[in-house]
């Protein structure tokens, strides 16, 4: 049988265990070790508490570096993703997809940012996309 995994209430974990989230802002990963430990916090009036599972850190092991395959794959797809939240939200596609010219610099005539005309109350993106047919006019 095997042996149960220590609990620790919040905050009283040993120094050398760590949450995924720790270790990975660290550089690291579990690298397949078992659990070490868990710290278990209650959620106030949920019914059951929040369990944080801990790993050892002198058994973990440095993150792997992605190849340039997996990169470019993720870069495809990141840019995809914003392609069709543009689209759900009116813009099309194909305006994406032209050239640019370049910077254009301080030539600029009208401010294109959507936080150029930012106010605090209201809704700054239901704004900026408001704005998307007043775009069509602006010289660049």
């Amino acid at each position: 049988m095997s042996e149960p995994i220590p609990t620790y209430e919040w905050r009283t974990a040993p120094a050398h265990l760590r949450t995924r989230r720790q270790l990975a802002a660290e550089g690291l990963r579990p690298n397949g070790q078992d659990i070490a430990g868990r710290i278990v916090r209650s959620r106030g009036s949920r019914k059951e508490p929040l369990v944080a599972h801990l790993f050892d850190v002198e058994k973990a092991a440095p993150k792997r570096q992605p190849s340039e395959a997996q990169l470019q794959a993720l870069a495809k797809a990141t840019r995809e993703h914003q392609l069709r939240a543009a689209e759900r939200r009116g813009v099309d596609r194909a305006e994406f997809d032209e050239p640019s010219t370049g910077d254009p610099g301080p030539a600029w005539t009208a401010p294109t940012s959507a936080l150029a005309s930012y106010s605090p109350s209201g809704n700054a993106v239901a704004a900026a996309l408001a704005r998307t047919t007043d775009r069509e006019g602006m010289e660049r």
